[in-house]
C-alpha cells in the first residue's frame, strides 16, 4: 500500500504546500520492460497459431502497464502546483530538460522495438508461416500442377543454406537439406503428372507427397522459434537493454539533482 509522505520535518511545515511524490526506481523500468515483453509475447502467440495464450499474457501486460503508469504519475518528477509560487532554479530546469529527453528516449525505444519486431517477423517468420500454409494445401490436394506451383513458391520463401538452430542443430532444420527435399518432391510431382490419375502409381505418389509435406511442415515448426531468437535479435535486445539502463542513469541523475535542490531549500 502506498501512503502519502509530505516531508513534514518542522512544526512550522504545512502539508498543503507539499506534493505526494514517489522516487523513480528501477522497479518502474522493470514494469515497463515486462509490459513490452508481454506485448511481444502476445504477438508471437497470435502469429505462431497459439492465440489461446494471448488473453493470459494480456492480463499480465495490462497489470504491468497500469502499475508503471501509477509509478510514473506518482513519481517526484511530477509535482503538483503548491499554494506558494516556486521559481525553478537552474539545476531544476536542467533536470526537467533531462527528464523530457529521457521520456522521449523511452518512447523512441518502444517505437524502435515495435518496428524491429514487425520487420523481423515480416522477413524471417512470415515466409515460414506462408510455407506451412502451402504445405497444408499440398497435403489435401490431388492436382499435381497446383502442387508443383506451391512447391516452387515454398522454395522461394525459404533460405538456401545455413541452420537457424544454433543450439544443438539437427539435419532436419538445415536449410540446404530442406531445399533438397523440396527438389525431390518437385521431381516426384513431375513424374506423377505424367501418369494416369486412376493408376496405383499416381495414388501411391500422392500419398508419398503428402507424407513428405507433413514432415517438412514439422521441420519448419521446429525452425520458427529460432528465427525469433537469432544472433541479430539477441544483439539488438542487448543494445535495447543497454539504452534503457542509460535512460535510467539519466533519470537517476535528475533525481539526485532534485534531492539536492530540495535539501538546499529546507
Amino acid at each position: 500500500m502506498r501512503t502519502p509522505k509530505y516531508g513534514i520535518i518542522k512544526n512550522t511545515d504545512d502539508w498543503r504546500d507539499k506534493a505526494y511524490n514517489l522516487p523513480f526506481t528501477k522497479t518502474t523500468l522493470l514494469e515497463i520492460f515486462f509490459g513490452i515483453y508481454g506485448l511481444f509475447g502476445i504477438l508471437i502467440a497470435i502469429f505462431s497459431n497459439n492465440p489461446i495464450f494471448a488473453p493470459i499474457i494480456g492480463i499480465h501486460v495490462v497489470g504491468f502497464f497500469y502499475i508503471a503508469y501509477l509509478s510514473l504519475s506518482h513519481t517526484r518528477y511530477k509535482r503538483d502546483k503548491p499554494s506558494k509560487i516556486h521559481y525553478l532554479t537552474k539545476e531544476e530546469k536542467m533536470a526537467n530538460v533531462l527528464y523530457k529527453f529521457a521520456m522521449g528516449g523511452i518512447v523512441a525505444l518502444i517505437i524502435f522495438a515495435a518496428y524491429m519486431a514487425y520487420t523481423g517477423y515480416e522477413t524471417d517468420v512470415y515466409p515460414l508461416d506462408i510455407s506451412r500454409g502451402l504445405l497444408d494445401r499440398i497435403m489435401i490436394s490431388s492436382d499435381p500442377h497446383s502442387i508443383l506451383v506451391d512447391l516452387k513458391e515454398i522454395k522461394g520463401f525459404l533460405r538456401e543454406e545455413g541452420n537457424p538452430v544454433w543450439i544443438f542443430p539437427t539435419p532436419s532444420t538445415d536449410w540446404n537439406r530442406i531445399q533438397q527435399d523440396l527438389d525431390v518432391m518437385i521431381a516426384n510431382v513431375e513424374l506423377i503428372a505424367s501418369v494416369p490419375r486412376d493408376s496405383s502409381v499416381f495414388n501411391t505418389g500422392m500419398i508419398d507427397l503428402s507424407d513428405r509435406a507433413l514432415v517438412l511442415q514439422e521441420n519448419l515448426e521446429d525452425v520458427t522459434p529460432y528465427m525469433y531468437v537469432n544472433f541479430i535479435n539477441i544483439v539488438l535486445a542487448a543494445v535495447w537493454i543497454a539504452a534503457i539502463l542509460g535512460i535510467f542513469a539519466v533519470l537517476k541523475r535528475k533525481k539526485e539533482q532534485l534531492q539536492t535542490s530540495d535539501t538546499e531549500g529546507v
